[in-house]
């Protein structure tokens, strides 16, 4: 009988410390945007879609957190719709949720990386907690902040930011978004912002 209590008690000890780790795992959705039929920005025969899905699998596989699990959009080069895209992220109901692109425009001095947050958000302050995460994160010189109108941002149900990752339009961005160095940091420091408590 007193063994038998023992084994209740390690037991009830077992699951408490189960439930306790298990309520520290957080689920990340990384947003892949464009894929398939729709290449995004195009600059000297690089698309968009193929930049952010490589950035994208990179946060997935340097990340070593066993409390953190990242589950990307797609995985692969295919087309998505923003509604199709949006109701997957919200069946998997993650704890946040980074949108990832690349930018482009005419005035090839305009560079940075830009964070946006939906304005009407809900769940604005835990989206604003995790830009200044991401802000801090950066290295970069050029990092800033914005309100967005953003279909993703809007729809989804979890608190969220969508990521300019820099201009491909711009000669030192460029470089940020095409070369092996470029693309490492940029995932090492969004994994970094996304493994902070």
């Amino acid at each position: 009988m007193k063994n038998l209590s023992k084994i209740f008690g390690l037991v009830a000890v077992l699951i408490l410390v189960m439930s306790f780790a298990s309520s520290n795992k957080k689920t990340i959705v990384i947003d892949v945007s464009h894929g398939g039929k729709d290449a995004g920005a195009l600059v000297n025969g690089i698309e968009e879609k193929d930049i952010i899905l490589d950035i994208a699998q990179r946060i997935q596989k340097l990340n070593k957190n066993q409390n953190t699990e990242i589950i990307l959009t797609r995985d692969i080069d295919e087309f998505l719709s923003l509604s199709e895209r949006t109701e997957k992220i919200n069946e998997i109901k993650p704890d946040y949720v980074i949108s990832l692109h690349a930018n482009q425009v005419a005035n090839e001095n305009v560079n940075g990386i830009q964070i946006f947050l939906a304005d009407n958000d809900q769940r604005f302050d835990k989206s604003g907690e995790l830009a200044i995460k991401l802000l801090q994160s950066f290295t970069f010189s050029n990092v800033e902040i914005k309100k967005g109108d953003f279909y993703i941002l809007k729809n989804i149900d979890a608190p969220g930011a969508l990521i300019e990752l820099g201009f491909l339009s711009n000669a030192e961005d460029f470089q940020n978004l095409t070369t092996e160095n470029g693309k490492e940091k940029l995932a090492l420091s969004i994994l970094n912002a996304l493994n902070q408590n």
